[in-house]
């Protein structure tokens, strides 16, 4: 999830609060030249791929023998989704097929690519290297850059500067980084279950051509893993794919059945109405000591939570609405606004602390982005086959969003009750440094879902969470459902924990206990442990913050 830029009512607010923290870091930018090697496939569904081998030219996964391609979806002439598949490192004709997605709204999926859970990093000399806790070590990864306007995806292209300032692309006159960005209309895309219509039909469309693009994957084993906004594209996401793999079963539409596994999310923002009340709580009372905010902030941030008008007032307004006209979209735009400025915004506009780690300056910019300049080389253009620059962050995108109050919808939780019905494993992970997706309201909507083994989840209770005799977190688990709390790792789990991260997800894709990955579970497998995740961490004093800062 991305940092609301707003601003905060006036008593609160500090100026430039909001500039100084989605301030654009930028590589240097050229007009890329047109891929070379670029092969095209129809698809019986009657969809193009443009595709290329990424790593039989040096880039990224470079292990033996796994293959990997990118390149694009084209749904229409005006619906260009880039791709990027890799083989699993370890029998690809049989692993299960993964989709991960990043969140934002509008942020893209090569951050987790990269940054995460992706078979190769980028070091300080803008590099790659490979990752040795890559997911690809035991399911084939599929990433997708969505909505349109993202990452690499586009609508059109428009040739221009990208004004670094305020990130909208200017004509040729315009002092700045020449280059080639997407042109889009984002109020097309600008809800979550949209963007869930979108997906599943380039999902289907990257599918069907998957037996000419890699006729090795024979799986048809489907898992959706995704991080942040994720909370709301994955509930979202998934019960619209069940929904038509049932109209798939009752010949209702034609497509490829998807065989579900499991859906997994990472600090999450799920349930607004839920989590909103654990900013002020996350700010003072976290596991690490730190008091973010002082006593004035945090009794400020409760009050606006709970006072008549206030975000839970104006959350329970948007909840009776149908949410299909502009009034509705009015009153949720609001109700958003009222939440993000004033209970969760002060942390940002009076601490001094990291937005995605507590234990980190507001500043300081971790993970290091580096593959950004990365993803600016000629030869990594060519090689991933695009002609276009990368769009990290599409402000367009997060705004068409924000303008439909997209971000307090209270549906997410319901599609997740509606998927806990289904035989899927869902994982709910938390790294417990982060405050903008804290654990805290992770947890609390963990308790909230409500579905058959509702009273069975919360009396199980948690035990450590082990890897090799490693404790890295604590899990709380029942059937298919699991809470886990990471240690020390903030917004991208799989960033600051990747031996953990690898086989948690390990674990959900195999039916294995999470919390020590030694038992097969079963419907009835619980945990019994403490109902109460109590481990703190020494008091983490605050580091001399670096010159520049980043957005997810």
């Amino acid at each position: 999830m991305r940092v609301y830029k707003a601003l905060l009512l006036l008593p609160l607010a500090v100026p430039g609060w909001a500039g100084s923290l989605n301030r654009p870091v930028w590589g240097k930018r050229q007009l890329p030249n047109d891929p070379t090697g670029v092969k095209t496939i129809t698809t019986p569904n009657n969809v193009t791929i443009r595709y290329k081998e990424p790593g039989s030219e040096g880039v990224c996964e470079t292990t033996p023998g796994v293959k990997s391609y990118s390149g694009y979806v084209d749904l229409s002439p005006t619906s260009h989704t880039f791709f990027w598949f890799f083989e699993a490192r370890h029998d690809p004709e049989n692993a299960p097929i993964t989709l991960w997605l990043n969140g934002g709204p509008g942020s893209d999926s090569l951050i987790g690519l990269f940054e995460e859970l992706g078979p190769c990093h980028v070091n300080s000399s803008f590099e790659s290297y490979l990752n040795p806790h890559s997911w690809n070590e035991v399911s084939n990864l599929l990433f997708l850059s969505q909505p349109l306007g993202v990452g690499f995806s586009y609508s059109d292209t428009e040739n221009g500067s990208l004004n670094p300032v305020t990130g909208v692309v200017e004509n040729a006159t315009f002092d700045g980084v020449k280059g080639r960005y997407p042109k889009i209309d984002a109020t097309l895309t600008d809800t979550t279950e949209l963007a869930a219509y979108a997906t599943w039909e380039v999902l289907q469309g990257f599918l069907g051509g998957l037996p000419q693009l890699d006729s090795r994957i024979k799986s048809k084993d489907f898992s959706l893993w995704t991080e942040s906004y994720g909370g709301h594209y994955g509930p979202a996401f998934f019960n619209y794919f069940h929904e038509q793999n049932e109209r798939i079963a009752n010949g209702t539409v034609d497509g490829i059945h998807l065989d579900f596994n499991s859906l997994g999310i990472i600090n999450g923002i799920i349930d607004e109405a839920i989590q909103a009340s654990y900013y002020p709580e996350f700010a003072v009372n976290n596991s690490y000591g730190i008091k973010a905010v002082n006593e004035t902030v945090y009794n400020y941030m409760k009050f606006a939570n709970t006072m008549p008008n206030g975000c839970q007032d104006q959350v329970a307004l948007c909840k009776q609405t149908n949410r299909t006209s502009l009034g509705d979209y009015a009153i949720c735009t609001e109700a958003t606004n009222m939440c993000r400025d004033n209970v969760e915004g002060p942390y940002y506009a009076i601490g001094e602390r990291g937005v995605y780690d507590i234990r980190h300056p507001y500043n300081d910019p971790t993970p290091p982005s580096w593959y950004n300049n990365y993803l600016e080389k000629d030869s990594v253009l060519n090689a991933i086959g695009v002609n276009i620059n990368y769009t990290q962050s599409n402000d367009d995108v997060y705004y068409a969003f924000q303008q439909t109050g997209d971000f307090v919808w209270p549906n997410f939780i319901e599609d997740l009750e509606e998927i806990l019905r289904l035989p899927v494993r869902v994982s709910l992970i938390y790294g417990d440094a982060d405050y903008i997706c804290n654990w805290f309201g992770g947890e609390a909507v963990s308790l909230a879902v409500n579905y058959t083994h509702t009273s069975k989840f919360r009396a199980s209770g948690y035990i450590p969470l082990t890897v090799d005799g490693v404790e890295y977190g604590e899990t709380r688990e029942y059937g298919n459902f699991s809470f886990t709390r990471v240690y020390q790792a903030g917004h991208e789990v799989p960033y600051y924990q990747p031996i953990a991260s690898l086989q948690l997800f390990n674990r959900t894709l195999f039916g294995w206990d999470i919390a020590e990955g030694a038992t097969q579970i079963w419907p009835g497998y619980s945990t019994n442990g403490t109902a109460r995740a109590t481990h703190t961490e020494s008091y983490v004093p605050l580091p001399t913050a670096s010159p520049s800062a980043r957005v997810l």
